[in-house]
């Protein structure tokens, strides 16, 4: 990509992860981070690899990619749009990347890494909480968005199971 982005507090606002944060907590975090442009196709992270901090879809889009440990075919699982994130499991564990993520158009991302982030969250009373209570609430909310797509593949699989069986009756 050509040029070089810079990004705002208010584009770091728009991340629902960072809501929480004020414009000053904002400013720290942009003090700390980096912005990467990736090409289209890239692989930003990989499933496995070691985790060491979180990135912000600032422009463009990227996918999601799991392994699928029993046939070892890799399933895209989701995109992710501007104002969107990822890595933010490994400000809170230790574990590796638990998917892979790749950049389907050119991309503007922020990265903060792990060490970096915990300096601005230590520093100042309280938000390490608020940072907390908001991967949490970003963690409901996936878990019930798998939920309902769990149901509805497994309706939709007994449903063709149902008619496969009974055409072949």
């Amino acid at each position: 990509m050509s040029g070089v982005l810079t990004v705002s507090t208010a584009q770091l606002k728009q991340v629902t992860l960072l809501s929480v944060f004020t414009e000053l907590e904002l400013s720290a975090l942009l003090q700390c981070g980096k912005v990467i442009q990736p090409e289209a196709y890239s692989n930003v992270v990989i499933e496995g690899e070691l985790s060491w901090g979180m990135y912000l879809v600032v422009q463009g889009q990227v996918g999601i990619y799991k392994v699928n440990k029993l046939s070892g075919n890799v399933y895209e699982v989701g995109q992710l749009q501007a104002g969107s994130f990822f890595g933010e499991m490994s400000l809170i564990d230790q574990q590796p990347r638990s998917a892979t993520v790749q950049t389907l158009t050119d991309c503007t991302l922020f990265f903060i890494g792990k060490s970096d982030f915990l300096q601005v969250v230590q520093a100042t009373p309280g938000l390490k909480e608020r940072f907390h209570e908001s991967c949490i609430q970003q963690l409901v909310g996936r878990l019930r968005a798998l939920n309902d797509d769990y149901v509805v593949s497994q309706y939709q699989l007994w449903k063709n199971a149902l008619k496969l069986g009974q055409e072949a009756a």
